[in-house]
């Protein structure tokens, strides 16, 4: 004969009395969810900036240009005065036409040049009538460089 056992019994009696007691309870009231208003961010709107300005060989000389005067009279800036004095130096410009520009054995004087920026650039980068041993291309003296040499032989007068 088959023979129960009370405990498995009891406990599975006890599982169905609570489950039957969970649902049979009275219903409470529907819970209703808090709605917050929900805040959307919101961005200023900040215009496209200009894109930055490349800096090519002919804007360098535009920018590094020597001013001229109403009168017609050449306007000396001394930091480039400065830096021309550099130039003349490192590229020894000294040895030819002397150290303060009054020239000497191998160059003439610089100290009467009357030449315009132009002409100084175009002399410097071809080598004029002096052929290859006085041409200064690009890499060896660069387009702010070779103002900046035009404005301390200027300033030697």
């Amino acid at each position: 004969m088959f023979f129960l056992s009370k405990k498995p019994v009891m406990r599975a009696a006890f599982s169905i009395l609570l489950l039957i007691a969970a649902c049979s309870s009275q219903p409470s009231a529907p819970v209703t969810p808090s709605i917050t208003p929900t805040t959307f961010p919101t961005y200023a709107f900040n215009p496209p900036t200009e894109a930055p300005q490349v800096a090519t060989a002919a804007a360098v000389t535009a920018a590094a240009a020597t001013q001229i005067a109403a009168s017609g009279e050449i306007v000396l800036d001394p930091e480039r005065v400065e830096r021309g004095l550099g130039r003349y130096e490192a590229l020894e410009c000294g040895a030819c036409h002397g150290a303060d520009g009054t020239g000497g054995e191998d160059g003439p004087a610089l100290v009467t040049y009357n030449a315009s920026q132009d002409q100084f650039i175009d002399f410097m980068r071809t080598g004029g009538t002096l052929g290859e041993s006085h041409r200064y291309p690009a890499e060896r003296l660069s387009p702010s460089g070779i103002v900046n040499l035009y404005q301390y032989i200027l300033s030697l007068e």
